[in-house]
């Protein structure tokens, strides 16, 4: 994540824009990675730190996002 002090918990209902980072066969087509932007209407808070955000209709793993 950009911002280190940002929780998963505060992004929920907000207006968000990054870029999700891809596996190395995809990045080839995608060296910029894929850029998303929407609110985030659901938050998974796993006990296993790895969370995850839905934007759209596809869930995202906050450690494969960067934030714009």
């Amino acid at each position: 994540m950009a911002v280190a002090h940002t929780t998963v918990l505060s992004l929920l209902g907000k207006e968000v824009s990054f870029s999700v980072l891809l596996d190395d066969q995809i990045k080839s087509y995608f060296p910029d990675g894929i850029h998303i932007t929407g609110p985030v209407e659901e938050v998974i808070i796993a006990l296993n730190g790895n969370h995850q955000i839905l934007v759209g209709d596809e869930f995202y793993e906050m450690s494969k996002i960067h934030f714009i």
